[in-house]
Order: C-alpha cells, then sequence, then structure tokens
C-alpha cells in the first residue's frame, strides 16, 4: 500500500505538468511513468479542468483535483520532467520568472515581428510596437477574476485605436493591424493540442479545448469588430489599403527570430531552450514553402510538422527533458491560428487581408497535416516515456 506520503508526492507532479500547460494525455503519461518508478499502480484521468487519480492499492482512494485551464510554462515544464526523472523529497521548484520590463518588451515585439513575416507597411509595423505595449497593459490590469475578460477587452482597445490610426489617412491595413496586435491571443497551438488529443483518442480533453478555443476566437473577432465599429462612430469610416508588402528580406528574416525570442520569454522558456528552438522556429516559417518538393504547402507542412516533432523528440532525448519544450516553439509559428480570424474577417467584410485564396479552408487543410506529421513522427520515433 502506498503512503500518504507518496500519493501526494504523485499528486504534487501531475498537477505541477497541469499547470505548467502539459497537454492531458501526456499529464497521464507522465505522471505514470513517476509512479512506476516508486513501485505505485496509479490510474489517472487528466481534462484541461480536472485530474481524477485513483490507487489500486490503496482500496481504490481517489484524489479529484479541479483545476483551472493552464497557461504555458516551459521553465516550470522542464523543472518538472528534471524532478520527474532525478526523484526528490523537495517540491518542484518554482522557475524564475523574466523580468517586468523584459516581459513587456517580448509583448510589444509580437505584433511587429508577425506583420515583418506576413507582410506590410512600415507604417504598421512601427504602430504595431505602441499596439503590443497596449495589449501588455490590459493583461496587467485584467488579472484575477477579470482575466476572463482579457482577449475581449484587448481586441476592443485595438479596434478603437486602428480605426483612429486609419482616420489619419496613414497607409495601415486596418484587419491585419488588428490580428497582429492580439495575435499572442489566438489559440493556434491550443486547437492543434485538441486536434492531437483527438487523434490520440483522448476524446474529452480534445472536444473541451476545441470549444476553449472557440470561445477564445469568438471573443477577439467581436472585440475587434465592435472596436472597429465604436472608432469607426468617432472619427468616421476607417480607410483600409490592399494588401501591401513594404517589408524587406532582412526585417523578414529578423522578425522570425524576433516572434520566436519574445514567445520564448512570454512563455517563460529558459534562454538555452529558447536557442535549442529555433530550427524548429526556422522549419515552421519556411518549410511548408520549401519542403513541399512541388507537391504543394499541405505536404510542405507535413514533412516540416514531422521535422520539428523528430527534431523535438531527439534533442529533448539529449536533454533529458520532453520534446513539447522544443516543439512548441516551431509549431506556434507554424499553426494558422490568425488564419481563423482572417478567413472570418475576409467572409465578413469581403476585404483581402491577405493573399491566400480560400484561406479558410486552407486553415483547415494545414491543421489537418500538423496533426498528421506529429502521429508520423511518434510513429516512427516516439518519446522514451511512451515506448
Amino acid at each position: 500500500m502506498p503512503s500518504q506520503y507518496r500519493i501526494n508526492k504523485i499528486v504534487e507532479i501531475g498537477d505541477t505538468l497541469h499547470r505548467s500547460g502539459c497537454a492531458p494525455y501526456k499529464v497521464e503519461k507522465y505522471t505514470q511513468h513517476y509512479a512506476q518508478k516508486h513501485g505505485v499502480d496509479v490510474m489517472i484521468q487528466a481534462t484541461p479542468t480536472a485530474i481524477n487519480y485513483q490507487f489500486p492499492d490503496d482500496n481504490n482512494a481517489v484524489v479529484l483535483k479541479r483545476l483551472k485551464p493552464a497557461s504555458i510554462n516551459l521553465s516550470l515544464l522542464a523543472n518538472t520532467i528534471i524532478r520527474i526523472n532525478q526523484p526528490s523529497s523537495e517540491p518542484v521548484p518554482e522557475p524564475a520568472g523574466y523580468p517586468l520590463w523584459v516581459i513587456a518588451l517580448a509583448n510589444m515585439g509580437i505584433p511587429p515581428a508577425y506583420l515583418m513575416l506576413v507582410g506590410s507597411t512600415l507604417e504598421a509595423v512601427g504602430f504595431a510596437f505602441l499596439l503590443g505595449l497596449m495589449v501588455w497593459g490590459c493583461q496587467m490590469v485584467c488579472r484575477a477574476r477579470r482575466a476572463i475578460a482579457v482577449e475581449f477587452i484587448a481586441a476592443l482597445f485595438t479596434g478603437i485605436i486602428v480605426a483612429y490610426l486609419s482616420s489619419t489617412g496613414l497607409p495601415i491595413p486596418v484587419w491585419a493591424l488588428c490580428i497582429a496586435t492580439i495575435v499572442l491571443f489566438v489559440p493556434g497551438l491550443s486547437i492543434s493540442n485538441s486536434l492531437e488529443c483527438l487523434a490520440f483518442n483522448d476524446l474529452v480533453s480534445g472536444t473541451s479545448l476545441l470549444g476553449q478555443c472557440a470561445l477564445t476566437l469568438i471573443k477577439l473577432f467581436v472585440g475587434i469588430t465592435m472596436g472597429l465599429n465604436i472608432g469607426e462612430a468617432i472619427w468616421g469610416q476607417a480607410q483600409s489599403i490592399a494588401y501591401t508588402n513594404e517589408i524587406p528580406t532582412w526585417m523578414h528574416i529578423s522578425g522570425l527570430f524576433l516572434i520566436s525570442s519574445c514567445l520564448g520569454v512570454i512563455f517563460n522558456a529558459r534562454p538555452l531552450d529558447i536557442l535549442l528552438g529555433l530550427p524548429v522556429a526556422m522549419l515552421g516559417m519556411w518549410g511548408p514553402f520549401y519542403l513541399g518538393f512541388d507537391s504543394g504547402w499541405v505536404v510542405g507542412t507535413w514533412i516540416t510538422t514531422v521535422l520539428i516533432t523528430l527534431y523535438g523528440t531527439w534533442i529533448a532525448k539529449k536533454m533529458e527533458l520532453t520534446g513539447s519544450i522544443y516543439i512548441v516553439q516551431g509549431i506556434i509559428i507554424l499553426v494558422p491560428g490568425s488564419r481563423v480570424l482572417v478567413s472570418a474577417s475576409q467572409s465578413v467584410f469581403e476585404q483581402s487581408i491577405l493573399p491566400i485564396p480560400s484561406i479558410g479552408l486552407s486553415a483547415l487543410f494545414m491543421f489537418s497535416a500538423i496533426v498528421a506529421g506529429q502521429i508520423t513522427a511518434y510513429s516512427i520515433y516516439s518519446p522514451k516515456i511512451e515506448r
């Protein structure tokens, strides 16, 4: 019969994995692996908002934990995996986060970096820095019980401010700038995680994550739309320009490194892990274009995802960590989360935001290719814990 101390340690590991943003089915696998290393039999069912532990050797004792939806904390995830591999009586150490001013700079860097990657006007890139600061301010204000409204509030203020900028005659693409400003909130990674859960027969977690993603997208789209309408009511009709790309090549390349570094800071990744994740970031950005081998970008996306997942799994084995720490930095650039908003915007307002035909359908194909690529990679070279 396991001791109460050992049960508490197993529950602590599972809860910490969940809190760090680990996918529910991986929480189950890693926690069971930790329990088996200590000779404890445990059955676990993890969802995005709860974990159920059952210990058959302790008269089927059940521990049910209700948890908040997780945020991504890659340093905490790394510390937890290290603790699983190197057991200790000490609790999992809480990682030291980045200074507040560094996080603010990261929030300011993501919107212009996004525009550098997709192409825009130089004026839009410049104002994107300031809009990123506004989004960071919204996150500072909307905390605790107000955190549920941060996406809507940020999108609302974004629409109002962009409507004002457009009314002054500045050459800015209205919807592209709006989406770039709130792209941090777009749940592209969560959508891919939900599809991955569904692919691995974790139907409860997959559908739950899809529901959360849909709610987030609704808040963002409605917030931007309402903000633009309010701004136009105050300053007049917003004049948006057609898609224009004034970004030079050096800015396009630097945008990738900027957005990868900023995402690493926001996800609290260790500096070494950010550096090791740069190859997958480059794959995520340019892989679909150059790895299709004349078979189209869907095949290119599939091959890119396979390579990203294989690299992340391989480097994780070398570092004795989990591949998610490295894969996330490439997948989040690869996933077309913003395409969902772009598609909705073009369908409702009949404006060409990006020069991609049938962009909504392309997002669906890309999500499917990403899931197929991850499944293919795991079948070729699965993580050690799953063998």
